[in-house]
């Protein structure tokens, strides 16, 4: 069997979504609360060379406003695929994205998640965090979230 990496996104309707930070309506509140999106579920194949892994690593092209993060947490993995349940590869951990990759499932070997919308996979949940107040300033931006999978 040929080396397989393939990785995907199954989206309840599209990839593309809005995240907003809401203004406090009162003088002196915490500011900069945000909503979610939680429509996306994380699918992958993978078949290693003997003794090999791999990692699914996150990062964003294009720049974040200032004083903001982008919040990535990865839910447990959901359905019946094979390779990792109860074996080697785990969930990292949650994550924020940022311009520099950051792994969050590892130690990948041979394994396949399944492809039901909802029903296989891992259950990617997006917010925004203020990680430094004196820098945040109004406004928007687009940016994109890529998604890889690389041997360890």
């Amino acid at each position: 069997m040929p080396s397989v990496a393939l990785v995907d996104l199954l989206p309840a309707g599209s990839t593309n979504f809005n995240l907003k930070m809401t203004a406090p309506t009162e003088a002196g509140a915490i500011s900069g609360t945000s909503n979610f999106n939680a429509a996306n579920w994380l699918i992958f194949t993978s078949a290693v060379t003997s003794g090999g892994s791999r990692s699914i690593k996150g990062d964003v092209v294009g720049s974040l406003p200032p004083g903001i993060r982008l919040r990535l947490d990865i839910s447990p993995y959901t359905g019946d695929g094979l390779g990792f349940t109860g074996g080697s590869s785990y969930v990292t951990g949650n994550v924020y994205l940022s311009g520099t990759a950051a792994t969050f499932i590892d130690n990948i070997k041979g394994a396949y998640t399944g492809t039901g919308y909802g029903t296989h996979g891992f259950k990617l949940r997006y917010s925004l965090e203020i990680q430094t107040y004196a820098g945040i300033r109004s406004g928007t931006t687009s940016v994109t979230v890529r998604y890889t999978m690389a041997d360890n």
